[in-house]
């Protein structure tokens, strides 16, 4: 995105096309899969209640949001982010959809992540935990993930989803690469659970 830019309902569009093609490459994307169940939204106002979201995911609603229209389990994209001004420093479109898709895995799929005892030891805490968890520099992938564990996995699903599945050479950290493994192992199986309610 460019600096001081807003964002439009056809750059979101095509940025969610390109997102959920790679959602199909690494297995999350298909006819039954619950993902599909969520909507992207663009908003023509900013999300007044989290006033620095460039995207964003309510797991629950409270009566606010519900006047303001939002639903749990749904994609929201602003037109334009409060916190940010003139700036609309919001980076990649794509980042920001693959980010909160993982927001929307854990909402559709909670017995995998959110209720998951193996979530808390490779993340270092629950999903909904609200403090941040203190571990060495080079096992988050970026500086956000270090904010809360729900936001560490939705950092590393970014870029999971981004690189396809595909571990980047340069990580070499151990806790880091559980998280990665966590990920394929937890697409591996919705995937199973999946085919087999099919049966």
């Amino acid at each position: 995105m460019k600096k001081g830019k807003i964002v439009s309902l056809k750059q979101t569009t095509e940025a969610c096309y390109q997102v959920q093609k790679e959602l199909y490459t690494i297995g999350l994307w298909y006819e039954n899969s619950k993902l599909v169940e969520a909507d992207i939204i663009w908003f023509p106002y900013p999300i007044i209640t989290v006033p620095d979201a460039a995207g964003f995911v309510f797991p629950n609603t409270t009566l606010l949001h519900k006047i303001l229209g939002y639903k749990p389990g749904h994609i929201y994209i602003p037109k334009y982010v409060v916190m940010q001004l003139f700036k609309q420093e919001r980076g990649s479109l794509r980042d920001i959809l693959r980010h909160e898709y993982a927001h929307v895995l854990a909402h559709y799929y909670p017995e995998f992540i959110v209720d998951n005892e193996e979530f808390e030891k490779v993340f270092g805490g629950a999903y909904y935990d609200m403090q941040s968890i203190a571990m060495e520099d080079a096992a988050y992938i970026t500086d956000y993930a270090r904010k809360i564990p729900m936001e560490d996995f939705a950092e590393t699903f970014m870029v999971y989803l981004r690189r396809k599945g595909v571990l980047p050479d340069g990580i070499k950290n151990r806790k880091l690469k559980k998280k990665w493994n966590f990920i394929t192992k937890t697409i591996r199986q919705i995937q199973r659970n999946e085919y087999s309610e099919q049966k």
